[in-house]
């Protein structure tokens, strides 16, 4: 395939200045239309108007889990196809308040139950890179309407990796804020204790730019000293794809010769304490969490329980996870205990990133620990000659951090022989996303690809 092309805010808006919003707007719709093949899209707007502000005009598309005041919101899920919100969720409205316009709703994993987005009711998103690959999930749509330029930004939402995965696997900047930053509610949910609304976009610029009109908190100045980075090897580089492990160690020779400090760090029993509490957390939410947005909602769907769309699921794999859930086994003693442990994993964190020696900006790892797995490799995947599990080994990296709630972004860092995008992520402490954003600006310019 030719090589794609992301289109940033700075060149929109030149786009903008060039012709007219209702050009370029009517120009996203139709280049949303032209992707049909990869599947990014549940539902396309009949029109689209943007408004005044620093992003006035510019197409932006939404994950179809969050909440849009004159869209569908489906989730992805067959019981939800037809419903109609008439709310923004936060960060759609603060989007809008700045003069976007939303183009369309985009496909994702059903229910936002998974890495791959091979949605049995509304079909697979399809990498751009190859079609024949995963673009990774939940937020699969929203990465591929960034990646082929549709969008220069579509807002996801990250859980256990739903934003960084399909980042990474589509070549694109995925960002994960802190938990609650963005705002709670008005989203199709699996947990609030983990839930988040999140960004693609072809640059941190643009991440960091969003995050400032959501959160209204100015972006951080890059920091002028020397970067620190710690290096979490034990757990975070183990196991990894060959090219992903190549690509990663370019990367972090690329930092070291730019003068960033990598400092070799643990994340004591992170992916212990993920594998003890991260699954049971979602498991009791999602059971009260998901009966709690359907009672919000202005039709039918209200009516709805969490039986009723559990008996509507198309996915074999979201079915599985939801009769789990329905199964009542765990209780609400589980959870506390799964919180408590929680804590522990969070410490653990606090503890790598602030050593004895000076605290850290971040610490950096391979995204995903192997490249795009192909569409319907649904189970299991090959990874160094043998068959692994794909949505544990997908989220091996992502997936501690996550159950944490702290903010983390994905960058592109390469690529395979094939073409297929590698990513490196950066994760900080909770409640440092501009500091975070702000070395990410820095760390781009040295990893990301020409």
């Amino acid at each position: 395939m030719a090589p794609l092309q992301t289109r940033g805010l700075d060149e929109v808006r030149a786009q903008i200045a060039a012709s007219s919003e209702r050009e370029v707007i009517a120009q996203s719709l139709e280049a949303a239309r032209g992707i049909a093949g990869l599947g990014a899209f549940i539902t396309l707007a009949d029109r689209a108007e943007g408004g005044t502000g620093p992003l006035a005009g510019v197409p932006v598309a939404v994950k179809d889990n969050l909440d849009t005041r004159d869209l569908p919101t489906t989730g992805g899920t067959p019981a939800l196809a037809d419903s109609r919100p008439g709310r923004d969720q936060l960060a759609v409205e603060r989007l809008r308040a700045a003069g976007a316009a939303v183009v369309g709703k985009t496909n994702l994993h059903e229910l936002a139950l998974g890495i791959t987005s091979n949605n049995t009711a509304f079909g697979p998103v399809r990498n751009p890179h190859d079609p024949g690959r995963s673009s990774g999930g939940s937020s699969g749509g929203s990465a591929v309407a960034v990646a082929t330029g549709v969008v220069p930004v579509a807002l996801g939402t990250d859980t256990g990796g739903s934003v960084r995965v399909p980042a990474a696997h589509c070549g694109v900047v995925g960002f994960r804020p802190t938990v609650g930053r963005w705002g709670t509610g008005a989203t199709v949910p699996i947990s609030r204790t983990r839930d988040t609304a999140g960004v693609l976009a072809s640059t941190v610029a643009d991440a960091a730019l969003v995050d400032e009109l959501v959160t209204g908190e100015r972006a951080a100045a890059s920091p002028a000293r020397r970067l620190r980075l710690g290096v979490p090897r034990p757990g975070f580089y183990d196991d990894l794809h060959p090219e992903v492990a190549a690509c990663t160690e370019r990367a972090l020779d690329r930092l070291a010769d730019a003068g960033v400090e990598l400092v070799e760090v643990e994340v004591a029993g992170a992916h212990e304490l993920d594998a003890e509490c991260g699954f049971p957390i979602v498991f009791f939410e999602i059971a009260e969490d998901l009966p709690a947005y359907l009672a919000t909602l202005p039709g039918p769907e209200r009516e709805l329980g969490f039986a009723d769309v559990l008996a509507r699921v198309a996915s074999p794999d979201v079915r599985a996870a939801l009769e789990l859930a329905a199964s009542g086994d765990v209780t609400a003693e589980v959870h506390r205990q799964a919180l408590v442990t929680r804590d522990r994993l969070r410490a653990a964190y606090a503890a790598a990133l602030c050593p004895a020696d000076g605290r850290l900006d971040a610490l950096v790892y391979p995204t995903v620990p192997l490249p795009a797995p192909p569409v319907g490799d649904d189970d299991t995947t090959e990874l160094n000659g043998r068959q692994v599990p794909v949505f544990l080994t997908t989220i091996r990296n992502t997936g501690p951090g996550s159950t944490s709630g702290i903010p983390a972004i994905s960058l592109p860092a390469g690529g395979t022989a094939s073409g297929l995008p590698i990513g490196i992520s950066l994760e900080a402490l909770p409640g440092e996303d501009t500091a975070l954003l702000a070395a990410a600006g820095r760390i781009e310019t040295v990893v990301v690809p020409e």
